[in-house]
């Protein structure tokens, strides 16, 4: 986000995109911590012309580019600060010379099948001396030998192919020889307390955006006055007299907002003292979306991914809207925001909209995924799980989806770090 009030700024053309590596679309997993903050992200890419890459049966040509498209688009924007994992399938491990990658930031994975060919022992053993740290993917005891594991740092589990006593017999041994373990596939918070009670220090999956039920069966009056006055201020029809009022009337929105506008990040001239003053600098929309961006900062009792994942959904949705031609896409932005209230609440998504004041669309979009908004939000979604097949928005363009999901990304961080502080 260069500035909130940046926010219409159009995604890159196609034209701007126009190289081969163009075609690769890559997206991100995030790596949890015990604490349930992102330690890394794995980097998953397949390229929609050339699908056979996906399924690591593509020339070393093929995956170069694949591989390169990631790093052209820059580690930075894609993961901030912190290290990314990327698959080494069997061509990369025999190439000569091998694909330079950043040792300091990546870690190489291989998988298990892969390691245990003779011919690949030479790459991965390459690898090594070059400052990598390497992870053994999808590790199996009963397919392996002991030795590999001395030339690997990590070693991934796929939680779904072993039982909690299996993993609870393997993990204490690898532990002790300084490997660090990390589960996939974790789909709820009791195999990631499981996984972490036995030793796992990286976990992977969707357990931190599948509900819960919490102790309350409702959400908190104060913050569910927050939520229906954020989704009232969606009202395009609305003037600077109206939207000025309903920020007003909460003095915790104001307050930060004014906050956010009044920080070096902005580095103003002169401070910004009221909310008419915010509208005039930064104009109705973006005020709109910070306001919202703020109010879902006051469930501070989720995992600070979960804002970060809801804002780049709103991000994504907005820009996907934008491409679609969609003329007014306050409505793509508050789908996608809001599309994490279940995770955040514990409450079921039609209990939510049913008390906040939303427009149609945007509530059959939630609770359906119907409508232009819905096939946005639906896009997304199979975006953030690689689900290749299903990135399909209208007519818009593989390459132009991508760039909408890296700028949404970009951004998120940004607005994360903006109204957090």
């Amino acid at each position: 986000m260069s500035t909130p009030t940046a926010v219409q700024r159009p995604i890159a053309a196609a034209d701007d995109l126009a190289t081969p590596s163009a075609l690769a679309l890559v997206a991100r997993q995030p790596i949890y911590g015990s604490a349930m903050t992102v330690v890394a992200y794995e980097l998953l890419y397949a390229d929609p012309v050339a699908p056979a890459a996906a399924n690591r049966a593509a020339t070393d040509a093929t995956l170069r580019v694949v591989t390169d498209a990631a790093l052209e688009i820059g580690l930075d924007r894609l993961a901030g600060g912190l290290p990314v994992h990327i698959n080494y399938p069997a061509q990369l491990l025999a190439a000569r010379p091998l694909l330079s990658l950043h040792s300091d930031r990546v870690v190489i994975e291989v998988l298990q099948e892969d390691a245990e060919n003779a011919g690949l022992i030479d790459g991965i053993r390459a690898l090594r001396e070059r400052g990598h740290r390497l992870a053994l993917d999808d590790y199996s005891p009963e397919r392996g030998t002991p030795a590999l594991l001395d030339l690997v740092d990590i070693v991934k589990f796929d939680v779904t192919r072993h039982t909690p006593d299996k993993l609870r017999q393997l993990a204490p041994a690898l532990v002790r020889r300084g490997l660090r373990l990390i589960a996939e596939k974790v789909d709820t918070i009791e195999q990631f307390e499981h996984c972490h009670q036995i030793g796992f220090e990286g976990f992977q999956g969707d357990f931190l955006e599948r509900p819960q039920t919490f102790a309350a069966q409702r959400v908190p009056s104060s913050r569910l006055g927050t939520l229906r006055l954020v989704a009232a201020m969606q009202n395009e029809d609305y003037s600077i007299e109206e939207v000025e009022r309903l920020v007003s009337q909460d003095l915790s929105i104001s307050y930060r907002v004014l906050r956010c506008i009044n920080s070096s990040y902005y580095s103003l001239p002169r401070r910004v003292q009221s909310i008419r003053q915010a509208i005039v600098i930064l104009g109705i929309e973006s005020l709109r979306q910070l306001c919202a961006l703020v109010a879902l900062q006051g469930f501070e009792a989720r995992p600070p991914s979960l804002f970060v994942t809801a804002m780049a959904r709103a991000r994504m949705c907005e820009q996907l809207g934008r491409l679609a031609g969609a003329l007014e896409t306050g409505g793509y932005f508050i789908t996608g925001l809001f599309s994490l209230l279940d995770v955040l609440t514990g409450i079921p998504t039609a209990q939510i909209v049913d008390e906040l004041p939303l427009a149609a669309p945007v509530e059959r979009a939630l609770v359906a995924e119907e409508g232009e908004m819905g096939a946005a939000l639906k896009c997304v979604r199979a975006y953030e799980r690689a689900a290749w097949r299903d990135v399909i928005f209208g007519t818009v363009a593989p390459d132009l989806i991508r760039a909408a999901y890296v700028d949404a990304v970009f951004w998120a961080e940004q607005a994360q770090a903006l109204v957090s502080q």
